[in-house]
């Protein structure tokens, strides 16, 4: 077993062609703990959604992490805002 795990959250979709898809969206990660547990770090919360049952639930899935293959290129950091001082002259607006 490994020692981090993805925390994924679910849902269904349908294609134009009717047919029912699951997508799946990364919200966090889990840690394996020395007691045999798991720490759980959330990036993001799922939302609730009705089961079969009609029932109100909140799923989380724990799975290995995606290889390097298999994982969508890494996106570039943000540009960072570049700040100026402030003018008080309305045509000195640094954009």
């Amino acid at each position: 077993m490994t020692d981090r795990m993805d925390l994924l959250s679910t849902r269904s979709y349908t294609t134009r062609d009717g047919e029912t898809k699951n997508a799946f969206t990364k919200i966090g990660v889990a840690f394996a703990t020395k007691n045999g547990g798991w720490s759980l770090t959330f990036e993001a919360l799922p939302l609730p959604s009705l089961n079969d049952k009609g029932q109100i639930e909140t799923r989380v899935l724990m799975m290995p992490p995606r290889q390097d293959s298999d994982s969508p290129p890494a996106r570039q950091p943000a540009r960072q805002a570049q700040t100026a001082a402030f003018n008080d002259d309305p045509d000195s607006i640094p954009f």
